[in-house]
This record gives structure tokens, sequence and C-alpha cells, in this order.
């Protein structure tokens, strides 16, 4: 049971304690094509420059601006300079080549007009009609990147883009911080799983599969433990298995009924916990602690609670060890668009609507009958934030939002 007298820890101290128990995992090397979501674990430099060669950005004819001064003029074309091919000679006083997007500017040539400023001119040449300044539709070697410019840092993130530039830079391995090995189980006699009808006094597991499926989103590796019933026995043999992983997650049996097992269980497992109740709505009876290098998170049992205290907290400890270098996301601000109301204590995650409008981002808040609300909870894209010390915020105030992505 836990201890009615444990402190009520704000919630930027809870994300502290986090922060400071939760590492990145080893690196390993990964091919590039398993790296989407993974974290580096290593500055990358740029092996050459890009582009490697002055190119051109259009599609046109390479030429020597000066001969351009009086328009229109007629150029003798020397050549057609298609992208992957390098051009065959330099362009002289009154020639000019055929070149498309991307190929190599030929020497002799400063600019490249456009294929709708000419028009043909016989055999062989080409009238180009309007002037252009040197440089005009060329990319100069090395504009993109430097040899030996840091293109990515350690601790971003890969996304598609970055992805790119990996490949850009020739890296077709990269080094990656460990995906994470998260344990977990939901706890109570009153769960069954989804595929049964519930009995009299039953009610079907959801947290497991939303909590796994929310870890999995962030690249952990999840190892499902399934039901856990209150029992001292079974809670010990499942901590057991679980504490073998970087991270453990149980839902239920946190808060202070004698059925809610969790925290001796955990005691008697050998873990040390550092937060046992926090100043945060819905999910004040939450549990964090450590054993060896596994991270543990005791979350509440009602479904909106446990998913909550996941995103604020355990979503921030999956990140870290992964590598990011601000696992703790960005909040962001938006215009509330209903006045919400609370009890002042405790800081609150509602759900809410995101609208754009303007260049402005206006959030709607959900209607919701509480921590148990589900339903509520599924239709929101984002969570604003009501401090502690604010009883109402009104229509037309901004708030902080955390993005559900």
């Amino acid at each position: 049971m836990k201890d009615p007298r444990a402190p009520m820890i704000p919630v930027a101290q809870a994300l502290e304690i986090v922060l400071r128990e939760a590492a990145p995992l080893q690196p390993e090397r990964i091919p590039l094509r398993e790296a989407m979501g993974r974290a580096l674990a290593e500055d990358v430099l740029a092996d050459a420059d890009q582009p490697p060669f002055p190119k051109a950005l259009m599609d046109g004819f390479a030429v020597r601006s000066g001969d351009l001064r009086d328009v229109p003029v007629e150029l003798r074309l020397v050549e057609e300079i298609t992208a992957g091919h390098v051009p065959r000679r330099r362009i002289d006083r009154g020639e000019t080549a055929r070149i498309m997007t991307g190929a190599p500017i030929p020497d002799g040539a400063d600019a490249v007009q456009v294929v709708e400023r000419s028009e043909p001119a016989g055999e062989g040449k080409v009238r180009i009609l309007e002037k252009v300044e040197a440089g005009a539709n060329i990319a100069p070697k090395g504009c993109e990147i430097r040899v030996g410019q840091k293109v990515l840092e350690a601790g971003e993130p890969l996304t598609p883009a970055r992805i790119g530039v990996l490949a850009s830079v020739g890296r077709a391995q990269v080094s990656a911080h460990r995906l994470p090995r998260v344990s977990l189980a939901a706890t109570g006699d009153e769960l069954v799983e989804a595929e049964r009808t519930p009995p009299a006094g039953k009610i079907r597991n959801s947290n497991g599969p939303a909590l796994g499926a929310r870890a999995k989103s962030l690249g952990a590796e999840v190892v499902d433990l399934g039901i856990v019933r209150d029992d001292p026995e079974t809670l010990r043999d499942c901590l057991g298995r679980g504490l073998q992983g970087d991270l453990l997650l149980l839902s239920g049996g946190v808060s202070m009924g004698v059925h809610d097992l969790v925290e001796a269980a955990l005691a008697e497992a050998g873990v040390e916990v550092f937060i046992r109740k926090i100043a945060i709505r819905p999910g004040k009876p939450a549990v964090f602690g450590r054993k060896g290098s596994c991270l543990v998170f005791g979350l509440p049992g009602n479904p909106v609670s446990s998913l909550v205290i996941f995103e604020v907290l355990a979503a921030v400890a999956i990140r870290k060890m992964l590598g990011w270098a601000k696992p703790e996301g960005e909040l962001v601000e938006a215009v509330l668009e209903e006045e919400v109301r609370q009890r002042a204590g405790r800081t609150s995650y509602l759900p809410g609507r995101l609208r754009f409008e303007g260049g402005s981002i206006f959030v709607q808040p959900i209607r919701s009958q509480g921590s148990a609300d589900l339903l509520a909870h599924s239709r929101a894209d984002a969570l604003f934030i009501v401090p502690a010390d604010r009883e109402s915020i009104s229509a037309g105030e901004r708030v902080r939002i955390l993005l559900l992505t």
C-alpha cells in the first residue's frame, strides 16, 4: 500500500528526476534503411562539397552572360548536357549548350537562360530573347554543403529528410543508440483480455494495448507480460521477468487501497523508488524508480491517467534512452477557445482538439467524464496545460500544449 504521507511533488520536479535517472543506451551500427526514428550517437561530417560541381537549376542554355548584352542574339549550339554527364568542351564567345536541370555547367559559361526565354534559329542555332545576369540559374559548387561541414549532430532523431542527408554524404550505416526493451503488464483482478466478454464485475484490459502501442510508436521493443492478478506471488514473478529489460511499465495497483500491491512488490524486488505521488491531474498516484539499469513506472489504473503519465514522463525516459538531445520535447502555445476551471493545487493536462487559422493555433477543450473516459481522450490531438496555481483560464488566453503524436 502507498504511504499516505508520501510528498506530492510538482510535475517539473518529477520530470527532472526522470531525466536524471534515464540514460542513452549503448550505440550500435545499423543500416540506413533501419534508421528511421532512431537518434544519432555521433556527429556526421560531409565527405564532399554539395553540389560537387556548379550545376544548372533550370532547363535551358548555358551561356556567357557577356554575349547577351544586345538581345535578341543568335548563338551556336555546340552540345547538349544532361544530368549525370560531363560537358565535352568549354563554351567560347558566341556559343551555347543546351543544358538540363542538375547537369554540370561547362567551362566558359557563367549563367543559364531558361528555355522559355529562347526560340529556335535554324539548324545548330538558338535565339536568346532576354538578358541574364552572371550566376543566374546556377547552384555554385559547395553552396549547399562544404566538405568537412557538420551536417548532423549526435542526439538528433532521424527523420526522412535527415536520412536523405546521411545518404547524400555516403553514410550507408550510422551509429545510433540501441532500442530500449520495454516490458509491460496490466495489474488487477478485474481485468480480462480484449477478446473476452467480461463477466459481472470485470472489464477489458485497455491499458496494455494502449501503452504498448504508444511505446512501439516511439521505437521501443515491447514485451507484453499480460494481465497480472492482485497477488504478491504473481507480482513477484512478473517483476522477475520485467526487470530484465530496460524499462518496466506497470498499470494499476499504485493507489492506497488494500489491494494496491505494486509498491510493496517493488520494494521487495529491490527497486529504489524516487516518485510516489505527483501534483498532476489526472494521474496523481504514480510510481517511478530503478533497479540496476532498469527503470520502473507504476502508472495509475484509470486509462486516461495512465496515458497522461506516460506522455509526460515515460515517453521522455524512452526518448532519453534512444539518445534524443531534447527528450522532453517542445511545448507550443495555443489560444484556448473555451473557459476551463479546476481546483488549484495540481497541474492539469486536459484533452483538446487543435485548429489552425491565420497563423495561430487554437485549442478546443473536449468534454470528459474524468480519468476513465478513454473515448474522450481518443478524440484529442493535444493536451493543454492548466498550471497548478490557476483555478480558471478564460477563452482567448494562451495555454501551453503537449502534442499527441
